[in-house]
């Protein structure tokens, strides 16, 4: 092994000591030259490229999020109309309750005032004020009053005369009272009165300014001495 030789492959070397100096700078400024253009072009290329890249996207993005929110607008449409619908539905049940209350009750008062004057066994002959009811109006000091005068079927007497109101109060710190020719635009000093059965009265009253009304009085006078005159009142208590 001592006997054999090593040998190195040999090194080629290039050297440009025998090109003159100005080959060689123009070979340098070539090269540097050549390196930035291909610096410039990819820098180009790739700034061209992020763009017509990023645009599709972007736009894409745009179209999405613009169809999203087009969609949660007509949800939220729907969801408002279904709440309406749904109000609606609740406002116009109640109002349909209501109006069964309001019915049935007047059912109920219309039936109690025909048992009363269909009833066989009722020893009394005389007349009867029922149902009476008073509301404001729509004007200030402006009341509605409403009552029925009747009496029994088995009686068979047809019942005249008339129907006086009058409403009792204080004024500058006095008691007053006052007729109905006093309280009504008419001037009517009383109401005509002619029925069989039952006759329903109503109207206005228009109470002065000044005045302080604390009850009403309803005076029924039949012209038949063969039925006996009713008084009734009732504390000045409107409700609407």
């Amino acid at each position: 092994m001592a006997g054999i030789r090593k040998y190195k492959a040999p090194r080629i070397v290039a050297s440009h000591e025998g090109l003159p100096i100005w080959i060689r700078l123009l070979f340098l400024l070539l090269l540097i030259s050549g390196v930035a253009w291909v610096a410039y072009q990819q820098g180009s290329s790739g700034e061209t490229a992020g763009f017509t890249v990023l645009q599709p996207n972007t736009t894409e993005q745009i179209e999405a999020l613009e169809k999203e929110r087009d969609e949660l607008r007509r949800e939220l449409a729907m969801v408002k109309q279904a709440a309406e619908i749904d109000r609606e539905s609740i406002l116009t049940i109640r109002d349909q309750i209501k109006q069964f209350q309001d019915e049935r009750l007047q059912m109920e008062e219309e039936l109690a005032f025909l048992r009363g004057i269909v009833s066989t066994t009722s020893k009394k002959q005389g007349l009867r004020v029922q149902n009476f009811r008073l509301e404001p109006g729509l004007e200030t000091g402006q009341f509605l009053y409403k009552f029925s005068v009747s009496q029994v079927i088995n009686s068979g007497i047809v019942a005249k005369g008339k129907i006086e109101i009058s409403v009792e109060g204080l004024q500058d710190g006095r008691s007053k009272q006052l007729t109905l020719d006093q309280l009504s635009a008419e001037e009517m000093a009383s109401i005509k009165m002619r029925f069989r059965y039952f006759q329903n009265v109503e109207g206005r009253l228009l109470i002065p300014e000044g005045f302080e009304p604390a009850s009403i009085h309803i005076d029924v006078k039949p012209s038949s001495n063969k039925l006996a005159p009713v008084k009734e009142t009732y504390k000045w208590s409107p409700f609407s």
